[in-house]
């Protein structure tokens, strides 16, 4: 992926997250979407001359040396730059037969991490240090495994909030295997761990609360390749490399502890040698006749990586190390030898990612958000940055500086509500930011709290830039909500909800729930959402009051009602007064749905219906509410 492509994705996820269009748009966009949890985040491989450009990470620690078969020579160099955040545990590998160690620590920058050290039967052990990256959204987090091919039984494991009671493993046959939560003294986090066939691999991992109510699933595609095109190879450190087949050719992919290092097409011709960095290693393929290469981090440390010819007639040269210490950042540069030590090819990178001070391109002064100097990671800075010089305009809005260094966030700088957000764990407590576009008819930004606090967000504008910034700065353990937004010439605040856990809390809530037609029940949550379940199964809920709020001051001159699309029914709730409540699509289907009075005080109606074949919620449609004489209330 080269940096214009980089950035197009990036602009296309910030524009796939704007849905001003139409007040229902969410619901319809919902009715097309594949349903996805969030995996571990890949690193893509790239050319070696590409690659200070695009690895976002910076790698701490004394790496560059050739492993010790020490585990714990291989904890003490993992904890350099670190600090553990509680106490380890000891699990027996099946994979193995052989001990792993699982423990939390804080980066250098106060994030957490959980690492690993995986002792092996025939080969030398390795270990590792994954970002955490829990939210009110996902309870549970894959972060590894030891399947493999040649012996029976596998092992995958991850973490958890505190609050989850059980974790239980489903296999692709459909097999449910009860799995094994761990909670070391002192540890911000529970671990988890599944054992399984490995013929019969992991699909997904459900989890339950404390009392076994089961309240999602996480997939468990930590890795899904196409095809395969080969045997795996192991190589050092860990990493394991296969050939796959793909539908333009085949690609070789990298994993170290069942999680993807990434992939690339095992092409030469351009560039003698193509690398990836992620998990502490670097790795990659070389032309056939480099036999060594040499990398080197200015200003950092050294890796050197032996290859070995590829076993799939592919002519190429497989390697992987540690990788060396410092900051990609600052440029590198890497030799290729041959068999006989002679050198025959080198590349030398400067520096091409822009520093925090001066980015590359900036549209207009680089903006620093008050109150972040302090910040572990640096002052959080904000700019606009064109997508290419050849673009019609079209600009991105960027920031730095959070716990989490590396390449700059950047999403489009489009009509829409998009907040940016930003941590810092050092100096402790911590903080939050949230920044984001603040268009000309915004008149003001409050940033709600669960408590019912709002803070105000600041706009700020640097010279020669675009569009204004909003910010907002956060204690470190505030409990957000949602978002009010003031427009010029709208008398109603627009929400615009942060809170992602409603599914989660209305799952193992003791609360009673309100039984609807269609086999539908809704629950108003304390925490400001509307679960809905279609036949005990929890679909996609709806946005709840604010503190302070009812449900029926959240309708206005643009939005008549709020409703949801399930499998076989729709529901949602409207107007008190509201007897019944029909749809009509562009298709000329019509379908249905009955009230139920409000219980909690809202001042709305409760409906559900069931879709009829041909109805289409993704398309346009004409919603109308009646009331108990036929008489048409509103009309959205």
């Amino acid at each position: 992926m080269n940096d214009l492509e980089a950035r197009l994705r990036a602009a296309f996820d910030a524009q796939a997250q704007t849905f001003e269009a139409s007040p229902h748009a969410w619901a319809r966009i919902r009715d097309r979407r594949p349903h996805r949890a969030p995996g571990r985040r890949l690193l893509a491989a790239l050319p070696v001359a590409l690659l200070a450009v695009f690895v976002p990470v910076l790698l701490n620690g004394g790496l560059g040396r050739n492993s010790a078969a020490d585990p714990d020579t291989i904890y003490q160099r993992l904890m350099t730059e670190r600090t553990a955040a509680g106490e380890s545990v000891t699990i027996d590998n099946p994979s193995e037969g052989r001990p792993l160690r699982l423990w939390f620590a804080r980066a250098k920058l106060g994030n957490p991490e959980l690492c690993y050290v995986m002792e092996r039967a025939e080969a030398d052990p390795y270990g590792g240090c994954a970002p955490i990256d829990l939210n009110e959204d996902t309870a549970v987090w894959v972060t590894g495994g030891s399947r493999r091919e040649d012996v029976p039984t596998a092992l995958t494991w991850g973490l958890s909030g505190l609050d989850v009671g059980a974790v239980t493993g489903v296999t692709k046959a459909g097999r449910k295997v009860p799995g094994t939560l761990m909670t070391p003294d002192g540890a911000p986090y529970k671990v988890w761990t599944v054992t399984y066939p490995a013929q019969d691999e992991l699909s997904s991992v459900e989890y339950a609360d404390p009392k076994g109510r089961s309240f999602g699933r996480f997939s468990h595609d930590v890795f899904v390749p196409p095809q395969p095109a080969g045997a795996p190879v192991d190589l050092p450190e860990g990493v394991s490399a296969r050939p796959y087949a793909e539908k333009d050719g085949t690609a070789l992919y990298w994993t170290r502890a069942g999680v993807s290092l990434g992939g690339a097409r095992p092409k030469t011709e351009t560039d003698p040698v193509t690398a990836l960095v992620g998990d502490e290693v670097i790795t990659g393929f070389t032309r056939k006749d480099v036999a060594r290469i040499e990398l080197s981090i200015h200003g950092g440390g050294t890796a050197n990586a032996e290859t070995r010819p590829d076993p799939w007639n592919m002519s190429i040269g497989l390697f992987s190390a540690l990788a060396p210490a410092g900051d990609w950042r600052g440029g590198y540069q890497i030799v290729a030898y041959d068999a006989a030590g002679k050198e025959v090819w080198r590349q030398n990178e400067p520096s091409r990612v822009p520093t925090d001070d001066t980015p590359e391109k900036a549209a207009g002064e680089v903006m620093t958000i008050p109150g972040t100097e302090e910040f572990a990671g640096g002052p959080i800075r904000a700019w606009f940055s064109p997508v290419s010089p050849a673009d019609n305009g079209m600009t991105m809005l960027c920031r730095s500086g959070d716990a989490t260094p590396g390449r700059p966030r950047c999403v489009a700088a489009q009509q829409g509500f998009i907040p940016q957000q930003a941590t810092s764990y050092l100096p402790e407590p911590g903080a939050q930011v949230y920044l984001g576009m603040a268009w000309e008819d915004y008149e003001s930004i409050e940033a709600v709290l669960a408590d019912g606090r709002r803070v105000r967000a600041e706009f700020l504008r640097g010279k020669d830039t675009p569009v204004r910034i909003w910010y907002v700065k956060l204690p470190f353990d505030a409990d957000l909500l949602a978002f009010s937004r003031k427009v010029k010439g709208e008398s109603q605040e627009k929400i615009e909800r942060f809170d992602k856990g409603c599914d989660r809390r209305a799952t193992i809530s003791e609360a009673p729930r309100l039984s609807l037609p269609a086999n539908v029940s809704a629950l108003l949550t304390d925490r400001g959402c509307v679960a809905f379940w279609e036949g005990g199964e929890i679909v996609h809920s709806l946005p709840g009051p604010l503190p302070g709020v009812k449900l029926s001051q959240l309708f206005g001159p643009e939005r008549k009602l709020w409703y949801g699309n399930g499998n076989n029914a729709w529901y949602g709730y409207a107007p008190a007064g509201t007897v019944k409540v029909t749809a009509t699509m562009e298709n000329g289907v019509t379908v249905t749905a009955e009230t139920t009075p409000d219980p909690w005080g809202q001042g709305v109606a409760f409906f559900a219906g069931p879709k009829t074949e041909g109805a289409d919620f993704s398309a346009g449609m004409t919603i109308t509410g009646y009331d108990a004489d036929g008489k048409e209330l509103w009309r959205d």
